[in-house]
């Protein structure tokens, strides 16, 4: 029985035993840092580096930085207490990765690493917040970033039916809108219609009238589409859009008089066989030079026939 209870006893004074032999050592090397004798400091502290003893690897983390004469005699050291703050870091301990962060940064027991500094700086910040998982931060970090802003682009258009055209728009990370009108600037009226035979009727000549057709002929065209913006890589943008447009053939005629032959007047018929207008289509491909592009592709008024397109702009 008196066996069991020594055996106890030891058991439970030995924890004690050692935090009596922990604290002797590190009195004696705060008695002689207090007296500024930091080899001896050095020699009392180094026997806790043994046991990875957080406070000895501080006051020898403090002498130096403090004194660098002691230093060429302290590499081998230092290099030991890295080595346990590196063990002990890896188990969440924030002590230690707060002093790996020093040593990383000083050059202590290896050579200065920004890198390994700012890595140990984000796993601090990850330790202190347990709740959020490493994927959670980083997902976080990314939303966090500053979004792409917008790039704005504007240009002249031109096709063979309506050359004067302007297309603008905004592209941000991947996709992007524009809008674009176009036209001929011709804007004729016609006081009648045709079909494609020239010497056909006309609707709407007065009684009494005769007419024939001259050989000029005219084109009202116009289209205004919008539509998606897709960027494929940093120089290539594809785009696509609908939208409405006109495209209505004239046709010149001149109106005598049945009884005199003596002409009278001259005005113009719309030849409905060759005119449209409805659903307007774009279809175009941008290559992007620093800020200018230049695009082509091609355009329909109500898939009736195809318009090619060639254009040049700025991005800004």
């Amino acid at each position: 029985m008196k066996r069991k209870i020594t055996i106890w006893l030891v058991w439970l004074w030995l924890p004690l035993l050692v935090w009596a032999q922990d604290k002797t050592y590190n009195q004696k090397g705060d008695e002689a840092m207090q007296r500024q004798d930091y080899r001896e400091a050095k020699m009392w502290y180094e026997e806790g580096v043994s046991q990875c003893d957080a406070y000895s690897i501080k006051q020898l983390t403090t002498i130096w930085l403090q004194n660098e004469k002691m230093r060429p005699s302290m590499r081998s050291l230092m290099n030991k207490c890295l080595n346990c703050l590196n063990v002990q870091a890896t188990e969440n301990d924030t002590t230690a990765i707060e002093q790996l962060i020093v040593y990383y940064t000083e050059g202590i027991g290896s050579p200065a690493s920004d890198e390994l500094a700012d890595y140990w700086k984000e796993k601090l910040e990850l330790t202190r917040h347990p709740v959020v998982s490493y994927e959670e931060y980083v997902r976080r970090m990314e939303l966090e970033k500053p979004a792409e802003p917008m790039k704005f682009f504007v240009g002249y258009m031109y096709s063979m039916e309506m050359p004067y055209g302007i297309t603008f728009g905004g592209v941000k990370k991947r996709f992007g809108w524009y809008a674009r009108f176009k036209t001929n600037m011709s804007f004729k009226d016609n006081l009648t219609e045709c079909n494609n035979n020239n010497g056909g009727q006309l609707m709407g000549v007065p009684a009494g009238t005769t007419y024939r057709f001259t050989n000029n002929r005219e084109v009202n065209a116009y289209a205004a589409t919008a539509g998606l913006v897709v960027k494929c890589t940093p120089w290539l943008y594809a785009s696509v859009g609908l939208g409405y447009g006109n495209r209505s053939v004239l046709y010149e005629y001149i109106t005598t008089d049945f009884q005199t032959g003596a002409d009278q007047s001259t005005a113009w018929a719309k030849n409905t066989d060759a005119s449209y207008s409805g659903v307007a289509g774009d279809i175009d491909l941008m290559l992007k030079f620093g800020p200018i592009f230049v695009s082509g592709g091609c355009s329909t008024v109500n898939f009736q026939y195809i318009d090619l397109n060639a254009g040049v702009g700025v991005f800004f």
